[in-house]
């Protein structure tokens, strides 16, 4: 039996443009398709994530309005167990995402964020929960206390390296965008014995005190990269809730998940049951 999972982090509405190339500054580009479609990272992973039959929570917000209405009755329908959902006084989160033809996506927020209003205060949290806060933001601090008091395991965004306030966190994953290699990474180590870095069809890496693991990315005929990174890490929690802690076959089910992923213009990860081999991935 698997390990229940919280996700706490943004859900979104997508709007999606695509581009065959982005203009220089002050230049103009023509779209080309445009696809209005939900979305938001750690709503991608939670929505993902449930599909895989492990139990999972999700705490986001939403605002009173038409988007968050569609928002919330994508919620309601899903398979995600446990729902804690801020309301507040505002938009819900909008943003457009442009996609080139190599299918590279660059995001653009649309309104003002209110996730710093999110916080488990209301979860009841059990020592044998896993903990996701999918993009780490410092105001998230006391509900990683929370559920470092209580016993939780913890996972957090690659952002939570460069807080000096976050003293420990069982893994930390991430894109390795901004670091140029892995030396970046080994003295975040002391504080984070866990660190995963995603580098797209590069694939990605799991660093410790003990060495770096390799996992290449799975060959795919890429069309649009949204999302790509929210299903390796939904793969990643799947085993890793199963007891597949050493992040080796973690790594493989997110790859696996991010290939077919980056095949498909969404921006949530298609039903874990379409992964080839998805009956024995998690055993």
């Amino acid at each position: 039996m698997s390990k229940r999972v919280w996700i706490i982090g943004p859900i979104a509405w997508d709007t999606v443009l695509y581009l065959h190339e982005y203009p220089s500054a002050g230049g103009f580009a023509q779209g080309y398709k445009k696809i209005e479609r939900p979305g938001g990272s750690a709503g991608n992973v939670a929505l993902g994530l449930a599909t895989t039959g492990v139990e999972t929570g999700f705490v986001c917000y939403l605002g009173n309005d038409e988007i968050g209405k569609k928002l919330e009755d994508l919620l309601n329908s899903s398979k995600i167990k446990n729902l804690e959902i801020t309301r507040v006084d505002g938009p819900s989160s909008h943003v457009l995402v442009t996609i080139d033809q190599s299918g590279d996506r660059t995001i653009f927020g649309l309104n003002e964020s209110y996730l710093s209003q999110v916080n488990l205060d209301k979860v009841l949290l059990q020592p044998e929960d896993i903990v996701c806060f999918v993009l780490w933001r410092p105001y998230f601090l006391e509900s990683l206390k929370k559920a470092q008091a209580v016993g939780c395991t913890t996972i957090l965004g690659v952002e939570a390296l460069h807080d000096p306030m976050v003293t420990h966190a069982d893994v930390v994953i991430g894109s390795r965008a901004e670091f140029k290699n892995d030396n970046d990474l080994v003295p975040f180590l002391d504080r984070f014995p866990t660190i995963i870095v995603t580098d797209g069809e590069n694939g990605a890496r799991r660093l410790t005190q003990e060495g770096i693991k390799f996992q290449p990315a799975f060959p795919a005929e890429t069309i649009d990269t949204t999302g790509a990174g929210d299903s390796f890490l939904a793969g990643y929690l799947a085993a890793y809730a199963h007891g597949h802690t050493d992040g080796t076959h973690a790594m493989e089910v997110g790859a696996r998940w991010a290939a077919l992923m980056v095949t498909l213009p969404v921006s949530i990860p298609p039903d874990f049951s379409l992964l080839s081999g998805s009956k024995t991935l998690l055993e």
